[in-house]
């Protein structure tokens, strides 16, 4: 039997995140305001999980402190990016040029995580614990909305 392991999880939660900025960038109006508010919530969703649950399974392994140290880096430079877009309201002017900036960064994040640490994830990480992560993430996804 082919199981899900929490990379394959991620890896659709990406797809997810950059289908809701398509969107975004293509509305208008209240449909604009109500995706974009789906794209905060989900990108508050992955990357809660991903910091309480992926990053720490990488640190301490093979040295591969300094790409977890990077992404939560870029992860704060994100989460102040959607604050400040939310702030600012989908109807502003100024909008349209910074979604656009935002959406170029989390496209190359999502591509750095990709290519850096579910690699290491894959590598270091026995599959039947990546197989149990999903079910972690899963629990923080969730209690972190509710």
């Amino acid at each position: 039997m082919n199981f899900l392991d929490v990379v394959d999880v991620l890896r659709e939660q990406h797809d997810e995140i950059r289908r809701l900025c398509s969107q975004v960038e293509r509305s208008q109006g209240a449909e604009r305001q109500r995706l974009f508010a789906e794209l905060c919530r989900t990108v508050h969703r992955h990357e809660s999980g991903e910091q309480a649950v992926v990053h720490p399974a990488i640190r301490g392994v093979a040295a591969r402190d300094e790409v977890v140290t990077a992404r939560l880096r870029e992860e704060g430079v994100i989460a102040r990016s959607l604050e400040e877009l939310d702030a600012l309201g989908t109807a502003d002017p100024g909008f349209d040029g910074r979604f656009a900036a935002l959406h170029r960064t989390l496209v190359e994040h999502m591509a750095r995580e990709e290519s850096d640490e579910f690699p290491l994830l894959r590598l270091y990480v026995r599959p039947q614990r990546l197989r149990w992560m999903v079910g972690e993430l899963h629990d923080i996804q969730v209690l972190g909305n509710a």
